[in-house]
């Protein structure tokens, strides 16, 4: 699993073709990192994902739905920072660039945590049971809408 963000034009593209009915798809200008991974299972098709982290998470969301990272200098007291499964979204490679973390000693640290075997596994399982209970239609109103976006964007 690698740091990346995904390119301004892939959201601007979402958005005029109305993708993002909802207004769901986690951006903004600096580029929010992301986690790539590379091919779940969705429709009995394999794809590639990117899944957002999030720095202010409410403590009033169930803990399964997302991976638990250290605070951020963003993240406010109470709230917590996360690999955010709920806001996973399919995506192709030519809207990917990297997250650059070289000197960002915090970034650096996330991303040992995410390369650990065990939370790989973990974020990897919980993001394709996500994906089944999204198929099942299992989704509420704060997904972004995986079909629209696989239908209008890919």
């Amino acid at each position: 699993m690698k740091l990346v963000k995904v390119q301004k034009n892939f959201f601007n593209r979402a958005i005029s073709l109305k993708a993002d009915p909802n207004d769901q798809l986690l951006h903004n200008e600096a580029g929010r990192p992301c986690v790539l991974i590379m091919k779940l299972k969705y429709k009995g098709k394999y794809r590639d994902f990117v899944v957002p982290m999030k720095s202010n998470i409410s403590p009033k969301i169930d803990k399964e739905t997302y991976f638990a990272l250290p605070p951020n200098k963003r993240t406010r007291a109470g709230n917590y920072h996360g690999i955010y499964y709920i806001k996973l979204f399919p995506i192709n490679k030519i809207y990917i660039q990297p997250y650059l973390i070289s000197g960002n000693k915090y970034m650096k640290n996330i991303q040992k945590i995410i390369d650990k075997p065990e939370n790989k596994k973990k974020i990897i399982d919980s993001c394709q049971n996500y994906l089944i209970q999204y198929e099942a239609g299992n989704r509420n109103y704060y997904t972004p809408d995986i079909d629209l976006i696989i239908d209008k964007v890919l």
